[in-house]
């Protein structure tokens, strides 16, 4: 069952919508979207379906459009986040999965809020310093990072596919960086992760609190 929602950040209200399992739980998802896919459609409704049917609420905002990301301060991507977590807080959630695809997983992985228990990165658009065989396009739109940047010690499963542009050893790197991370790797898989969605939806819903 699902049900559209709103997000209220400050004076700013957000569509959104919320996937609710059978019975009631105390585990929920936020989905964070990409800069331009998500989080309405494709790998994110399927996976929202799936993750409620095993149990989960899960929770999806449209809190930006491209247009809007060159304007978004580092304080409003916080804010958003931190409110999206609350929202299933009070549903009664406390037990808590972000799972986060691409410009989202750089957001979340910036701006985390506490009450997150783990994380989920779907192909993250973030390049790790010293990465290898890195096309010149991406470095065109992404500036390096070392994982030490991130406060980050919850359990963290990267899901990186190596046909993207975003090469797996910055993944790679990224997951040894992290304090607790671990790297799959999706054969054949692009950015959009909608090559093998149904591998996408089983690696995540695996690492997904019981």
């Amino acid at each position: 069952m699902s049900k559209d929602v709103t997000l209220t950040v400050g004076d700013n209200a957000y569509p959104g919508r919320l996937n609710t399992p059978e019975e009631p739980s105390d585990r929920g998802v936020l989905l964070v979207p990409g800069a331009g896919h998500g989080p309405f459609g494709d790998v994110f409704l399927r996976f929202s379906r799936a993750a409620a049917t095993h149990g989960n609420y899960v929770a999806r905002f449209e809190t930006w459009l491209p247009g809007d990301l060159e304007h978004k301060s580092d304080a409003e991507f916080r804010r958003e986040l931190a409110a999206s977590v609350d929202f299933l807080i009070k549903q009664g959630c406390s037990t808590i999965t972000v799972v986060a695809k691409s410009l989202g997983g750089k957001v979340a992985l910036e701006h985390l809020p506490e009450a997150v228990d783990r994380l989920v990165l779907w192909a993250p658009a973030v390049l790790v310093e010293g990465s290898e065989n890195v096309p010149d396009e991406a470095w065109e739109h992404l500036s390096a990072v070392t994982p030490e940047e991130f406060d980050v010690d919850i359990p963290t499963r990267i899901l990186q596919g190596d046909d993207d542009n975003i090469p797996v050893d910055s993944a790679d790197r990224l997951a040894a960086g992290l304090t607790n991370a671990e790297l799959v790797v999706l054969p054949d898989e692009n950015h959009s992760l909608l090559r093998d969605y149904e591998r996408v939806i089983e690696e995540t819903i695996e690492f997904l609190p019981t």
